[in-house]
């Protein structure tokens, strides 16, 4: 719930099966409704048949301290057999990991253990995993067959899909290879993870989008999508985090969510959604709810304590304000054929400095690709590319030159000393140690390149002897560029003896 916000709310029942509005007041302990019939049928042997089902609208409880993740399923048991109802559980949380919205599992034991399975099952859930516990709107389950050999389905909607979970993850991963450093401290990392979301994070007043994904993916959320997104990216940062579930602007239900967070194994309480007021402005970031304890929060949030660790140490903001003296890039000048991938990092000095994010500043005008960790080569030409620190007060460039593709492999080739302040009508006159033979001494043999790789026009002809080359351009070389003087190994003599390794020269001209 933003500051300025009265939520209302209501509720749906349809059938047996409630489904939970996707909205912070959905919080709390829900009822369940359960139907069974004992004795439907009668087989041939006169083994009872038994069949029933149980609706639940999700408790939503938001206070694990186990960090969800998406993972393919752990089915330990052959087929989703199961045989005691820890093993239902375990398996049923697989399938719910995995976000499948219909499911069975085969049970051995007795009809009557089922009663309250649905209940035992997102409890849980409750109980071992915040994340996901969030992430059910509403569960199903219906149940049939004899003792011994009982069938249980379960149907599941879920807030967000399979894919959507896993792209919130790998969109997470991204964000904290950029904003995170290996040398933060853990108040570090958590202030560097608030003012990402408070920086690019918009309340949706519109109040219809409430998860970790609306935040990445749209920008805007509810206080839910902010306290998800701070919950996991502090898990994953290696600061552990809760979610606090309570009342604000005097609310008797529940209408608000936001995060504990545990630095040197003290609790504080965060809320990015009260540090991010509306109407959003771009680039503010408060500081009113970091790191409160729970009496300074207390003044307009309540919750029930008794759930939740105690926040009682003030916190001082300034040990996180180290200053930024500097930004270095670890290559300046990177040099890419088409298609090949190099990486570029960026540090900021001090290594403990306060605000270690850094923005990437640069026009790829389609020439590379560049993700924050690495480059790709797609066309020839020339980027260049600032590392920012987020105070935009320091800056370091590199220039990433993308060439064609060569005959010659520089790397294997005799490097002739290079020239520099040359004339951009100079001719190079090649003194070879015996007579050249005509049919090799041509532009196909012997050429200029740009810095590029890209051939310049030139013209080979031979000087008053054959065993001296005149290379002159056609047209000026550019003033302050680079050129590259290629000799080949298909230059023989007249003997027929070819010259062994390719020779260049790098020029510049003045």
């Amino acid at each position: 719930m933003k500051r300025i916000w009265k939520l209302i709310t209501s509720m749906i029942v349809i059938s047996l099966v409630t489904f939970a509005p996707v909205f912070v007041q959905a919080y709390g302990v829900k009822g369940s409704t359960e139907n069974s019939d004992y004795n439907i049928k009668i087989n041939n042997i006169n083994e009872k048949y038994y069949s029933g089902n149980i609706s639940r609208k999700n408790k939503n409880l938001l206070n694990a301290s186990v960090q969800q993740q998406v993972k393919q399923p752990n089915l330990l048991y052959s087929n989703n057999s199961c045989s005691t109802i820890d093993q239902i559980k375990q398996v049923a949380k697989d399938n719910y990991l995995n976000r499948n919205t219909s499911f069975s599992i085969h049970y051995t034991g007795n009809f009557s253990d089922l009663k309250g399975i649905l209940n035992e099952v997102l409890d849980y859930i409750d109980e071992s995993d915040d994340y996901l516990a969030n992430s059910i709107v509403s569960s199903e389950v219906r149940y049939h067959g004899y003792n011994q050999d009982v069938d249980i389905d379960f149907t599941v909607e879920y807030l967000l899909t399979y894919d959507q979970e896993n792209w919130v993850d790998q969109k997470v991963n991204s964000i904290l290879q950029n904003i995170i450093r290996t040398s933060m401290t853990q108040d570090q990392k958590e202030k560097a993870i608030h003012d990402y979301i408070v920086a690019n994070t918009a309340y949706d007043e519109t109040l219809v989008k409430h998860s970790a994904y609306d935040a990445l993916h749209d920008g805007t959320t509810v206080c839910q999508g902010y306290a998800l997104l701070a919950y996991k990216m502090l898990n994953k940062a290696g600061v552990p985090a809760k979610i606090v579930v309570g009342m604000v602007d005097g609310s008797s239900v529940e209408n608000h969510a936001w995060n504990l967070v545990n630095l040197n194994g003290k609790w504080y309480q965060l809320d990015c959604t009260w540090d991010d007021p509306v109407p959003d402005v771009q680039g503010r970031i408060s500081y009113d709810y970091y790191n409160l304890t729970d009496d300074q929060l207390a003044k307009d949030h309540d919750w029930n304590r008794s759930k939740y660790p105690s926040a009682n140490t003030n916190y001082d903001l300034s040990i996180t304000n180290v200053p930024v003296k500097s930004v270095v890039l670890d290559k300046h000048q990177i040099t890419l054929k088409v298609g090949e991938i190099t990486s570029l990092t960026a540090n900021v000095l001090p290594a403990n400095a306060s605000d270690n994010s850094i923005n990437w500043k640069f026009d790829a005008q389609g020439l590379i690709s560049f993700d924050g960790i690495s480059i790709k080569a797609l066309k020839p030409g020339k980027v260049y590319i600032n590392a920012v620190s987020n105070d935009g007060a320091f800056k370091d460039t590199c220039v990433v030159t993308v060439v064609n593709d060569t005959e010659v492999d520089f790397n294997n080739s005799r490097q002739w000393q290079e020239k520099t302040g040359i004339d951009p009508n100079k001719s190079w006159r090649l003194k070879f140690t015996k007579s050249v033979a005509s049919s090799t001494a041509n532009k196909d043999n012997i050429y200029v390149l740009d810095e590029l790789y890209n051939r310049v026009d030139v013209d080979i002809s031979f000087d008053v002897t054959k065993d001296i080359l005149v290379v002159k351009p056609a047209q000026s070389y550019q003033s302050g560029k680079v050129y590259y003087l290629v000799v080949t190994t298909n230059v023989a003599s007249d003997s027929g003896q070819k010259i062994s390794t390719p020779i260049i020269m790098k020029f510049t001209i003045k």
